[in-house]
């Protein structure tokens, strides 16, 4: 008898009570902070995507900008050879450009032709420019328009090649984007930053520039950035440390240039956790008024689920005629009267029970006597070794596989009845008992089939059918010859050197006619092969690859053959290939019950020993 040891009903009823709109609250919170979180990433996103994209305006109609200014400058520097007084006159009467250079490479050396520049002696010239040599060279593997911000401040140096019959010039246009600059160092909710495709940072948050994104703030440029297809976008990148950021990227017509807005997700999503600290007391509040209610409405109902209680442990002592009284109409007084009903059962039942036990013994010695049709698992016949497996879904099964040894010629049978059972155990044990005579006829394997066709359909009389497969091994001629009713195709894997792969199974398939026993005329054709030393015949029922695992998975087809080819490499033992890939379909399986009997097994004609 059980010791009560759990909670009271009362007590699970309370639960139920109080647990149920709790958890539909919860889920509604959920989904609520769900879709909260949804509309405002997508409003952040929006937010910011209009940030970049303004910000890249900008930025592209300055450097645009600066350079068409430039171009009248560039222009008469081809023709004279220095700035004249055109370039000098626009120089000195233009704003946005700092500094203009013009350079010749030779032999990897830059050799300056002439430069204009404002006079700051706060602010680092041209002809100061770090990695000057390595800057040219650059733009001149460069397939588009190089930007630098070489002196980390308000300029931006652009790196302009122009081809002229006397050779490649570089000029270098230092403009000024003070506004600009401005938006992308000031702190705000999130940080703005100028990258090129590489994701070199030009301007940016808080000393950022001169670096890489991933110095700066752990996150590496996303690929589609990069994309030439993609010209803006958003995305949510995570650092190593799992912190993420709201990202939109808008690409300049200018340099490949991109301008990026972050936004901190947890910055973005602050009021979602103010929404959640309200429901969380709201939901207590709720909770509290469930709890009074519950524990009046569960009194009455566990007073009659008591009554019933007591009556039970009486039928449990052994006393049948106990009657319970419980006057109400609902579910609990219906619940009394089945239980009135059940004591009145419960002596028909243990009858019941009864025979059903002795059904169940006899079945037990059915499956006694079936093992009997079955050979040992493993054999040697001179040279030609046999290992097998058997399996049955049920306490009867309808495989069946054997093997014999008549002269010089070893047959080997495998059969596959319809379903599992008694009457596939039937229709077994017809099929070995006809077998055994057949096996003193000194028949082909085609004729064999056609007397155990015979020998099945009148037993079962088409009801139920046997698939089958009969091979003959000559161990004087070394053919193998072979005849197939509908039976899985078995598989011959030839000795070789190197890893075994899945063409290496050879299905055995040349010929294959009607089930036995449904139709009792029906002939059978054979094919004939010569057996080389080392090679081995695979010999399986469909119930192999249809084993399933605890989630009700199927083996599969795939994963069948990998453990043939798996078990098979390196040519070990046939008992041992048996043997393993029987752990690898019970490591799969974890005990799960068979929906299909398992028979397999194995042949090798072995070589010569020395």
């Amino acid at each position: 008898m059980r010791v009560q040891l759990g909670f009271s009903i009362r007590t699970k009823i309370l639960l139920m009570l109080t647990l149920i709109p709790l958890v539909t609250l919860s889920l509604f919170l959920v989904l609520a902070l769900g879709i909260f979180e949804k509309d405002k990433i997508a409003y952040v996103f929006e937010s910011s995507a209009a940030v970049s994209k303004t910000l890249s305006a900008q930025v592209g109609t300055n450097l645009n900008a600066a350079l068409m200014t430039a171009k009248p400058m560039i222009q008469e520097l081809v023709v004279l050879k220095h700035f004249g007084s055109v370039a000098r006159s626009i120089f000195d009467s233009e704003g946005l450009i700092d500094s203009v250079g013009v350079y010749r490479m030779n032999n990897g050396q830059a050799t300056l032709l002439d430069q204009i520049e404002k006079k700051n002696p706060d602010a680092q010239s041209l002809s100061s420019l770090p990695d000057l040599a390595k800057i040219l060279q650059e733009a001149a593997l460069s397939p588009i328009r190089l930007i630098k911000v070489p002196f980390q401040d308000d300029r931006v140096l652009i790196v302009e090649k122009v081809k002229t019959p006397e050779g490649d010039f570089y000029f270098l246009i230092l403009a000024l984007l003070k506004d600009q600059a401005l938006s992308f160092r000031s702190p705000s909710n999130g940080q703005n930053y100028l990258v090129d495709r590489k994701g070199h940072v030009l301007l940016g948050y808080d000393g950022s520039e001169g670096k890489d994104l991933g110095e700066v703030m752990d996150l590496n440029f996303d690929s589609r950035l990069s994309d030439q297809k993609f010209s803006s976008g958003t995305a949510e990148l995570k650092t190593s440390v799992g912190k993420s950021w709201l990202v939109s990227f808008t690409k300049i017509n200018f340099g490949d240039l991109y301008v990026l807005s972050l936004v901190p997700k947890t910055e973005a999503l602050k009021a979602g956790q103010v929404l959640l600290n309200k429901s969380i007391l709201f939901f207590l509040l709720v909770l509290s008024v469930i709890t009074i209610v519950s524990l009046f409405a569960s009194g009455s109902l566990t007073q009659s689920l008591t009554a019933l209680f007591q009556a039970t442990k009486k039928i449990a002592g052994g006393q049948f005629d106990i009657r319970v009284q419980v006057k109400s109409n609902d579910e609990v007084g219906s619940l009394a009267d089945s239980f009135n009903r059940m004591a009145e059962e419960v002596s028909r039942l243990m009858l019941e029970t009864a025979e059903k036990a002795r059904m169940e013994g006899e079945l037990k010695t059915a499956q006694t006597v079936q093992e009997t049709l079955f050979p040992p698992p493993f054999a040697s016949m001179d040279g030609f070794n046999i290992a097998g497996h058997y399996e049955p879904a049920s306490e009867c099964g309808g495989d069946w596989w054997h093997y014999s040894r008549i002269g010089k010629k070893i047959y080997l049978w495998i059969g596959d009845a319809t379903g599992h059972g008694a009457p596939a155990a039937l229709i077994t044990s017809a099929a070995k008992s006809a077998a055994t005579i057949i096996e003193t006829l000194d028949v082909s394997p085609a004729g064999a089939l056609s007397l155990l066709n015979r020998a099945v359909y009148d037993v079962s009389k088409g009801r139920i059918m046997m698939t089958f497969f009969l091979g003959c091994f000559d161990q004087e001629t070394k053919n193998f010859t072979y005849a197939n009713a509908s039976h899985e195709a078995p598989f011959l894997i030839k000795e070789k050197d190197g890893p075994l792969k899945k063409k290496d199974l050879i299905a055995l398939n040349e010929v294959t006619s009607a089930r036995l026993g449904q139709d009792r005329d029906t002939e059978y054709e054979q094919h004939s092969m010569t057996l080389e030393p080392g090679d081995r015949i695979f010999l399986y029922t469909d119930g192999l690859p249809d084993i399933q695992n605890p989630e009700l998975r199927g083996w599969g087809e795939r994963e069948f053959i990998k453990g043939i080819l798996a078990t098979n490499q390196g040519f070990p033992p046939i008992q041992k290939s048996v043997e393993d890939l029987v752990k690898i379909f019970s490591d799969y399986r974890q005990g799960t019950a068979l929906i299909d009997d398992i028979t397999f097994f194995m042949t090798q004609f072995e070589k010569d020993r020395p």
